[in-house]
């Protein structure tokens, strides 16, 4: 599990990178000074970036980070948020209960809830309009951010999802994968059944416009996991928009395949 979550964490900072290096950012905005915030009744430790430009009704986007549920934290995905940051976007990017802590279903995902809902009710102070707030989440977050989005209640859904190589359903598991994969997820669910905590089960109308992201030879989570949910989500006539990455597996690595995560990602945001 270490080993899943340092990966990601470099995975994720070096596209960031790169996208930054191939993207021209003359004339892009400062971005001002990150603040830490606890947000909730866990004291859940968010990072917030901002354009240093302060106007009001930004967009803005919550980002999950990846870890297996049991490892990892906000900062996995800084330069991520740097970037949208710079493009304009206020970004908050959240740590949640680990299962390395003690938590179990459904806690991550309750936690991912509770601040997106409190960046809602501190639009004003954050200088975000409220009705344009993406969910972004990696692998881990993926799952995460896509199990919010599905909420029974519209008022706490995101306005846009973006899922980066997450899965979509906890039950089928690939024959082949690495031998932590299993039992992370059985300590993630502690006896309760998959499909309780599988998205792909639970989809519904109206969910927000969605972009997955996925390599096609994922050996963590199958590329199929990803195409049956954005066929589900069509089927119940909501948006999505699958863009597959060739030869890639759990994260891109091809600086050109990095470099189609990244702008495909920041046309979804561009659209809120």
């Amino acid at each position: 599990m270490p080993a899943l979550s340092s990966t990601i964490a470099i995975r994720v900072v070096l596209s960031a990178l790169l996208a930054c290096a191939l993207a021209s950012c003359s004339g892009a905005e400062v971005v001002g000074p990150k603040q830490t915030v606890l947000i909730g009744p866990h004291r859940l430790a968010v990072d917030l970036y901002q354009p240093q430009t302060r106007r009001s009704a930004r967009p803005a986007v919550l980002m999950v980070h990846g870890g297996g549920w049991a490892a990892g934290d906000r900062s996995e995905l800084r330069d991520l948020a740097h970037l949208a940051a710079r493009e304009g976007m206020v970004v908050l990017s959240m740590d949640y209960r680990l299962t390395s802590q003690g938590a179990h279903w459904p806690a991550p995902a309750e936690d991912v809830a509770t601040v997106l809902d409190w960046m809602r009710g501190h639009a004003g102070d954050l200088g975000i309009d409220g009705r344009r707030v993406a969910l972004l989440g990696g692998s881990a977050g993926g799952h995460l951010a896509a199990w919010v989005a599905r909420d029974p209640d519209p008022k706490k859904r995101p306005d846009r999802l973006i899922v980066l190589w997450g899965p979509w359903d906890l039950g089928p598991l690939p024959d082949h994968a690495p031998d932590w994969v299993r039992p992370t997820v059985a300590t993630l669910l502690n006896g309760q059944p998959a499909r309780d905590a599988s998205p792909l089960h639970h989809l519904v109308r109206g969910m927000p416009p969605t972009l997955i992201v996925h390599g096609t030879d994922d050996d963590i989570v199958p590329i199929n996991q990803s195409r049956q949910a954005c066929a589900a989500l069509r089927a119940l006539d909501n948006e999505c928009v699958l863009v597959e990455l060739p030869k890639q597996r759990h994260a891109p690595e091809d600086p050109a395949q990095v470099q189609r995560a990244l702008d495909a990602v920041r046309e979804s945001l561009s659209a809120l």
